[in-house]
């Protein structure tokens, strides 16, 4: 006859291992279990400011999202002149760029205060498109993409640009994870004539 040591987690030794199951693994302990250990859920949106070109607005639409779980916004339409980077008595970073014309269009992010810290870098690739680069882990990083898209009212060749500056946006930097928001203008409905 064989006799085994008793093993931590075993049900021969009361309070010792995960508790969880019949002993099945003899000692092997659930630690995701033990220190409560939960992927980060990441809340990403997308809002179209319509302007914020006043400080007074930027004020105002913090108030609106504090009553939100959000951890970045996208923000297209910020309508600002030049182009900043911004923490905000909220702790909120706020980045914008101006658009083509001064006073319209641009795009910009609002970062959480509690993911400041993770953010690596803020870019624009024009005014239509920026990124910012968010640290998630040692090894694993975040580009998140806000585009502006212009209106079925503007030209097919603004809108390859677009796609272009897009492209340019996920090579400008090697991340694990891409994602690509914002205001597409997209229209609804039926086709007509050639389309």
């Amino acid at each position: 006859m064989i006799i085994q040591p008793l093993v931590p987690g075993g049900p021969a030794i009361p309070g010792s291992g995960s508790g969880y199951g019949n002993g099945g693994a003899r000692g092997v302990k659930n630690l995701r279990q033990r220190f409560r250990c939960q992927p980060r859920r990441l809340d990403l949106a997308t809002y179209n400011a319509r302007t914020l070109r006043t400080d007074g607005k930027v004020i105002e639409l913090e108030e609106v999202v504090s009553k939100l779980r959000w951890d970045i916004i996208g923000l297209s339409e910020v309508r600002r002149e030049g182009e900043d980077s911004i923490i905000l008595e909220s702790g909120n970073l706020f980045y914008y760029r101006e658009g083509d014309q001064q006073s319209q269009g641009g795009v910009g992010f609002i970062v959480h205060k509690s993911l400041v810290n993770n953010v690596v870098k803020v870019e624009s690739v024009s005014s239509r498109v920026a990124y910012l680069i968010l640290r998630i882990t040692k090894r694993y990083s975040l580009k998140v993409i806000q585009v502006y898209a212009p209106t079925s009212a503007h030209p097919d060749e603004d809108v390859e640009v677009l796609y272009e500056d897009i492209s340019k946006a996920i090579h400008a930097s090697n991340t694990y994870y891409n994602i690509v928001m914002g205001d597409f203008n997209a229209k609804l409905g039926e086709r007509t004539g050639s389309e």
